[in-house]
């Protein structure tokens, strides 16, 4: 992890909706995010994570402060220029099931991202699409079968080969976990360990679960009704939370087997 941060969002403002009856979703949110760092964006449903995410991307319209994305200001950013950045930014949906094209096989969803890149002809494209797959952990004829032929967990390490083709900087995930049985949510979470101790790529990493969130950020930013409450190293705010709304998160996460988180 490096000190140099890939992300930077300084007092974010979003209003959805129309002028005079909008409504502020996202109050004043600062987060950074170094490369080779997973930075936990955490709350409930509706406090305006996806939010953020989706004004990262560029998908809702900022209404004050700004995004800085390797040191450019991305913040109104136009189209030209997001699809420049989509080369060192890419996004993981929370559903692996709409995320991909029913329609389409999958190597020709993995290889879109690469189709602007300058310099890479079919076969080097179709080499990359067969690597990304494998660090997934898939095999290379996946890339000959549509999503239908594969299970949710399948699906998301799919997605996440598509994110990952061309080698972003920058990984911003959604409840990347949430839609996924218990046993396959942990093989995602270490895949995403394991996928940026080999790329070294930053991820901000967005989940309403504050145990999973923990195991695999380095820091957590706590989110209340658009407002961050709390931010730390993520031992600390697990472990001894400052604000009563993040020990609230804390008592509402399910506890596998009670007997060993009394006595921790």
């Amino acid at each position: 992890m490096t000190g140099r941060s890939l992300l930077a969002v300084d007092d974010l403002v979003v209003d959805l909706g129309r002028r005079r009856s909008a409504t502020r979703v996202v109050d004043g949110v600062s987060l950074t995010v170094a490369a080779g760092e997973t930075v936990g964006l955490v709350g409930e449903s509706g406090s305006g994570k996806s939010t953020i995410a989706r004004a990262i991307l560029g998908l809702t319209p900022v209404t004050d402060g700004r995004i800085g994305v390797d040191g450019v200001d991305v913040t109104h950013a136009g189209r030209r220029q997001r699809r420049a950045l989509s080369g060192d930014v890419q996004l993981v949906f929370q559903d692996p099931y709409s995320s991909l094209n029913p329609a389409r096989r999958i190597g020709d969803c993995l290889v879109e991202p690469l189709l602007n890149r300058r310099g890479l002809d079919a076969a080097r494209r179709r080499a990359l699409v067969v690597e990304a797959l494998r660090r997934v952990g898939l095999p290379a004829d996946a890339a000959h079968r549509y999503p239908g032929q594969f299970s949710g967990g399948q699906r998301q390490r799919i997605a996440l080969a598509r994110a990952l083709v061309g080698t972003p900087r920058l990984l911003v995930t959604d409840e990347p976990v949430s839609a996924l049985d218990l046993s396959v949510r942990a093989q995602i979470i270490n895949l995403l360990a394991d996928l940026q101790a080999d790329l070294g790529f930053g991820h901000l990493f967005i989940a309403h679960d504050l145990a999973v969130v923990r195991h695999l950020s380095h820091r957590i930013v706590v989110l209340y009704r658009g407002q961050v409450v709390e931010s730390g190293a993520a031992e600390t705010v697990y472990r001894r939370p400052a604000h009563p709304y993040t020990r609230a998160l804390l008592a509402a996460a399910p506890v596998p087997d009670p007997g060993p988180a009394r006595a921790a």
